[in-house]
């Protein structure tokens, strides 16, 4: 070695098992080592760097003094089959047969040491290296990346026991026989009941597996024999178990043992047929959703520019990419995280984990997907269209759902509360990358929410600033198909918003009358968004079980709001008006019982929608919370970010009434937490005693945080202001993206983005519909269209 190439050894840091080593894409790119440069891994702190268009490797060398890199190149190897394979696109994940594949298996791997400050590489191995700098790189060759890590749990699937395979009782039938359906001939996809042992067959499955649904017909001729196991996954160490009643896959305790009851043997038994987690991983990775079209299953045209660049699919992660390509569609995000010279300088100098910086993170997100450099055709793949490689947004999905009970899992989310997680994340954190003010300001708007008492006329009127609506949808079944599929009466987005807008009758307790009294509760916008963000409420409870319904809602391009307005004071009506204004918003977040928690979850229910129920219920345990999210699952706020929020008085002795105070203290309750319930129910005296018996150990104390209520209602000021300067009184808004979702249940499935962009076709620039299914990106055709018809789940409007 020349003495030029000297390594100082001291900087050479060994990585040990625990160590975090980064190789598998740049920390500000999504170059990869299959690029031709590599990536560079720094060897003192073991982040990967790239020599790209923007020459991270050189920026972190210059600005940290890490002069020393390991440079690693991937090349893929063709087989004797002539087919190329390729572990970062697996074709289909199956788990019937489990061998251990090692990276030299697939690829050919160059590896050098490269010193930046000389702009000098010597290969690798090298016999002339100290014995230091050996011991490292083989380190980092053989140890696990940190996005590998994340990919080896994201196959694995949460499943626990539910309430009806906790006290199960068997009658075992006469006639036991394992061989056949004892409705049909079918002799596989067999699911036996645990309560009786009838043998029926599934439902059709992805992949081609045929059914008939005998199983499902058995429950329903049976209602109280809800669990079914699948005879062909069984073995001793997985069994699809799956119950009817909530409509999931399920664990049952004590399997073994009932199987028994009907002859069965674990231990014996051979597993033939792919699990229903398997079946679910293929459909995530292969989920057609149409990309074929005709009669001669023509596949639709992929597409690649700027702009146009598809996500891979990380296991049960399209929630996540449909969400960030329609965020990423939007004005206001281009301009605050995407940057043409890459990652901005302030971001890579005094940042020393990028990987923990969710700001850096979005801005190679816009880099990733707005640039255009990793929209290309991927030729390493057998397939004959070729689709893009995609970019793989591990770092992100890892970082934003740190702490989080569902987004920190790799099991499929519901991609309208991920969509309301994000953007409260980013308000919280003010998250604003290259503007003064959060790129979320351009989906808020002002609604007007007026309470009128019948008998006095008196008006109360509130201004909230939202950034969504929940709409209902107008559900009329019209028949059902040959296979019990539900046919429904198409509707309108106009048509769910006119039933959102139409008044509501409740009793009020009236501030002028001095009782409860007759209401009228209306809704309307005051102002109009830049970007509307619609959800239609597609899931329902269907024999007590959340279930999404596909009423087909017309595909219209434009929407107007001008019928939606709020009306504001009208003749003849007096407002009322607190005489000390209207308050400030404290928060006072409750702790709740995580295994309340998780069997709510377990039933399907979302974290907000648990958080609003347990809030509300008092913290008294599932079996209460679940039977009010089942009265009040159609709430309009029930997806809001949840928040124990309350609005009170500056001036402390002035938060209540004092006879309605007087009136809670003669029931025996002390002033403090008669004040506290009083102001938590807004001055309802009936639901402050309902919250008081709910709430028996409550200390009554209000916790205030004063400086950032300060911050958060001088922000809420200047918004409100904002907004109504901005108003644009027309109305008119255009259809720019919707997120479609395929499956009975918000937590399987699959999540696809339609968005309106600018293409090139033959030569000319128009205005097309282009769909975002993971990593495939094509122009969408009519058939795709009639499609969002019935799985459109986030319609995103934008204002003319």
């Amino acid at each position: 070695m020349t003495e030029e190439l000297s390594i100082n050894l001291d900087s050479i840091v060994i990585p040990t098992s625990s160590s975090k080593v980064f190789k598998d894409d740049c920390m500000f790119s999504f170059d990869t080592a299959f690029d031709p440069n590599g990536l560079d891994i720094c060897m003192t702190c073991h982040q990967a760097f790239s020599r790209g268009e923007f020459k991270y490797t050189q920026m972190h060398s210059e600005f940290y003094n890490h002069d020393i890199f390991l440079n690693y190149k991937k090349i893929r190897k063709i087989n004797n089959k002539c087919e190329i394979e390729n572990d970062e696109q697996p074709k289909k994940m199956i788990k019937l047969e489990i061998k251990e594949t090692l990276e030299s298996d697939l690829f050919d791997i160059k590896c050098s040491i490269y010193f930046q400050k000389l702009n000098k590489s010597i290969e690798y191995p090298n016999n002339e290296l100290p014995l230091k700098v050996s011991q490292a790189v083989e380190s980092i060759l053989n140890s696990t990346s940190s996005e590998k890590k994340e990919e080896i749990s994201s196959w694995e699937l949460e499943i626990k026991p539910c309430k009806h395979s906790l006290n199960l009782i068997q009658n075992p039938i006469s006639n036991l026989q394992l061989k056949k359906c004892n409705n049909c001939e079918l002799n596989e996809n067999l699911w036996i009941c645990l309560h009786c042992g009838n043998l029926g067959c599934g439902r059709s499955q992805f992949g081609g597996v045929p059914g008939n649904s005998h199983a499902m017909l058995h429950e329903k001729e049976n209602s109280d024999h809800y669990i079914a196991v699948k005879l062909g996954s069984l073995s001793t160490d997985i069994a699809d178990c799956y119950c009817y009643s909530c409509d999931e896959e399920i664990k049952v305790p004590n399997l073994s043992k009932l199987l028994k009851t009907f002859g069965i043997d674990i231990t014996k038994f051979i597993r033939t047929e792919k699990s229903l987690t398997e079946l679910q991983i293929e459909q995530n990775i292969q989920w057609d959703f149409k990309m074929t079209v005709g009669n001669n299953n023509e596949e639709l045209k992929p597409i690649f520019g700027k702009g146009l660049t598809g996500f891979k699919n990380l296991g049960n992660s399209c929630y996540l990419a449909s969400v960030l390509q329609i965020l990423f569609s939007l004005k206001s995000f281009k301009d605050a995280f995407f940057n043409l010279n890459g990652i901005p300088l302030d971001k890579i100098l005094g940042n020393f984990k990028p990987y923990e910086d969710i700001e850096t993170q979005l801005f190679k997100i816009g880099d990733g997907l707005l640039s255009g450099r990793y929209s290309k055709p991927d030729n390493f793949t057998t397939e004959t269209i070729k689709y893009q490689h995609g970019i793989k947004p591990s770092g992100f999905k890892k970082l934003i759902g740190e702490g989080h009970n569902e987004f920190s899992t790799m099991l499929q989310q519901d991609a309208f509360e991920f969509w309301g997680y994000l953007i409260d994340k980013l308000e919280k954190k003010k998250i604003y990358g290259q503007l003064n003010n959060s790129p979320t300001d351009s989906l808020k708007f002002i609604l007007e929410n007026k309470i009128k008492c019948k008998n006095c006329n008196f008006v109360r009127i509130k201004n909230e600033i939202t950034d969504f609506i929940n709409i209902p949808i107008n559900i009329n079944l019209l028949e059902k198909d040959i296979n019990g599929n539900e046919i429904y009466e198409e509707t309108t987005v106009n048509e769910s918003i006119k039933s959102w807008k139409l008044p509501e009758i409740f009793e009020y307790s009236c501030p002028k009358c001095g009782n409860l009294q007759e209401a009228i509760k209306e809704v309307g916008f005051k102002t109009n968004p830049q970007y509307l963000v619609i959800n239609p409420q597609r899931i329902i409870l269907k024999n007590w079980v959340p279930t999404k319904v596909t009423v087909p809602i017309k595909f219209d391009e434009t929407l107007s709001l001008k019928d939606f307005k709020g009306n504001g004071l009208l003749s003849g009506e007096e407002e009322f008006i607190d005489e000390e204004g209207e308050g400030e918003e404290i928060t006072n977040e409750p702790q709740f019982d995580q295994n309340v928690m998780n069997s709510l979850f377990d039933m399907g229910f979302t974290e907000n929608r648990v958080k609003h129920a347990l809030f509300a219920t008092g913290n008294k345990g599932a079996e209460i919370a679940m039977n009010w999210l089942f009265e009040h699952i159609e709430d309009p706020n029930i997806d809001k970010p949840f928040k124990a929020s309350i609005n009170v008085n500056k001036k402390e002795n002035n938060f209540v009434d004092s006879e309605k105070l007087e009136s809670l203290s003669n029931m025996g309750f002390t002033e403090l937490i008669s004040k506290k319930a009083l102001i938590l129910n807004n001055g309802n005296v009936e639901a402050a005693v309902e919250w008081l018996f709910n709430n028996p150990d409550d200390d009554g104390v209000i916790e205030v945080d004063e400086s950032n209520n300060d911050n958060n209602d001088n922000y809420n000021d200047v918004l409100l202001k904002k907004l109504e300067q901005e108003n644009d009184s027309s109305g008119e808004y255009q259809l720019i993206g919707i997120i479609c979702h395929k499956g009975t249940s918000v937590h399987s499935g699959h999540y696809v983005a339609f968005i309106k962009k600018e293409v090139e076709i033959d030569g000319n620039k128009e205005k097309r519909w282009v769909l975002f299914n993971d990593e495939k990106v094509v122009l969408a055709v009519k058939e795709n269209m009639k499609e969002v018809e019935s799985s459109g789940y986030l319609y995103i409007y934008e204002r003319i």
